[in-house]
């Protein structure tokens, strides 16, 4: 078969299937399942055809579904989970083509009036669960599956802040169902995030907000704790943006405003997101040689611009994003406890600081 008929192959067996199929995720993924492996097995580029392949099985099993009052989130996750697997069937599956995947199924879903942001995350989230069963870890397709979302959203013009945040979504729900490392899928997610905001020439500061507001946000359903995964969130940020050479600075800025609205949406404790946060973001910046002073006071100054926003008290606020940066500092040495205790002490941006002591030693131990 030529590769230029695989698409239209898939649409067409997808449009004729799914129109008769009761449960639509499942009929979907069976459909496209037994159509991938149809257009691909004995082709001599696989890997090459999975995102011509992926575009044209979402468009059709959109269009087959539609009439039934299917749910577009639905719809697109069957299609992603069968292309994944029937690409399993005659081929390795690699991190590359689960990118490939979600950034297809995005401009696939375009072309036929979907939402982005409600693709992406159905996309991202159907990838990482199928993950385990081709032999890859979620947390380890997580960092990839972000960049495509990023590209399938520049590719049809759509929001990149919007499609971070639902990727966010969609890869913590993904990971924590095939029983993956939650937060280590989180942190490599952002820094995908970031790091493709940057590649497309999109608002790094919106994708860095949504993102972690997101991976916040979303752990209302999962059993991971909600300051962890803004921990991990945060450090992915400041690690993305010293790869893309940004502003760390803005970055806590941008990083600690996504925590608090996610925390918010939750009705979690925003002072607790606000300290994890500020943690992440200072351990992360260690790790990197950069300026954790400048980091800590933003996290800081930022925090008591957030605290007005949703009402509680500012100096609570900085405190604990204070104490969070300290906290941080503590394992990496007297001379960065030092500069991080001296940027946050006192009255930051007209507000006293408390810190707690002891000042060294007290990080907790990563999640």
């Amino acid at each position: 078969m030529v590769l230029g008929d695989i698409g239209r192959t898939i649409r067409d067996s997808i449009t004729g299937t799914i129109s008769r199929a009761g449960d639509v995720l499942e009929g979907t993924v069976d459909a496209t399942r037994l159509a991938t492996i149809t257009a691909l097995r004995g082709s001599r580029d696989v890997i090459g055809g999975v995102q011509e392949v992926t575009a044209d099985a979402v468009k059709g099993a959109i269009q087959a579904t539609s009439g039934v009052g299917a749910e577009l989130g639905s719809t697109t996750k069957g299609a992603v989970v069968g292309v994944i697997r029937g690409v399993g069937e005659v081929a390795v599956v690699t991190v590359g083509t689960c990118s490939d995947t979600v950034r297809a199924a995005i401009r696939g879903s375009s072309e036929v009036g979907g939402d982005v942001a409600t693709v992406a995350r159905s996309a991202v989230e159907g990838t990482l669960e199928t993950s385990k069963s081709v032999g890859l870890r979620a947390e380890d397709a997580a960092f990839g599956v972000a960049l495509g979302a990023l590209n399938g959203t520049r590719d049809v013009g759509g929001d990149l802040g919007a499609t971070a945040r639902d990727t966010a979504k969609g890869v913590v729900a993904g990971t924590a169902e095939v029983g993956g490392n939650v937060l280590q899928a989180v942190e490599d997610s952002t820094r995908g995030l970031v790091q493709g905001a940057a590649e497309v020439g999109g608002d790094v500061a919106s994708v860095t907000r949504n993102a972690v507001e997101g991976a916040v946000e979303a752990t209302g359903g999962v059993t991971v704790r909600m300051q962890d995964a803004a921990f991990s969130a945060a450090r992915g940020a400041i690690h993305g943006s010293r790869e893309v050479g940004g502003d760390l600075g803005a970055t806590a800025r941008d990083s600690i405003d996504g925590a608090v609205d996610g925390a918010s949406q939750i009705g979690g404790s925003v002072l607790q997101v606000i300290e994890d946060t500020s943690r992440g973001l200072v351990k992360g910046t260690a790790e990197l040689g950069g300026d954790v002073g400048s980091v800590a006071r933003n996290a800081v100054e930022e925090s008591i611009e957030a605290a007005r926003r949703v009402g509680i008290r500012a100096e609570d606020a900085a405190s604990a994003a204070a104490n969070g940066a300290v906290s941080a500092a503590g394992s990496f040495g007297e001379t960065t406890t030092t500069a991080v205790t001296n940027s946050v002490s006192g009255v930051v941006g007209g507000v006293s600081v408390t810190l707690r002591a002891p000042f060294r030693g007290e990080e907790k131990k990563d999640s």
